[in-house]
């Protein structure tokens, strides 16, 4: 029995020590999954870095069209003149318009 007895303590003994080591380890994986560095939280902000990238590129070329529009209004008498005969209805002494019922 003494054989037997001994066997059992050190089969138990490792029980122990594996149940042990899987707590820890689920315990550090769960804290660096789920804390506030972990890695979850992680990857939601670089989701939201890339959204906010998006965005800032979106906004860059808005800019850019629109400083591109007001350099053409402001300097091409053509685009003016366009303008001005669509929207406003000008006409160039001399001209003639036509209605055209639809």
């Amino acid at each position: 029995m003494d054989k037997e007895y001994l066997y059992n303590l050190q089969s138990n003994s490792k029980k122990r020590h594996l149940i042990v080591g899987l707590l820890i380890l689920i315990i550090v994986s769960v804290f660096a999954l789920f804390s506030d560095h972990g890695l979850i939280p992680r990857l939601n902000l670089e989701l939201e870095k890339n959204e906010l990238i998006k965005k800032i590129e979106n906004e860059n070329s808005l800019n850019d069209s629109l400083n591109n529009l007001k350099h053409t209004l402001l300097n091409d008498t053509f685009e003016i003149e366009r303008i001005a005969r669509e929207k406003y209805g000008f006409i160039k002494e001399g001209e003639e318009i036509y209605f055209i019922d639809e």
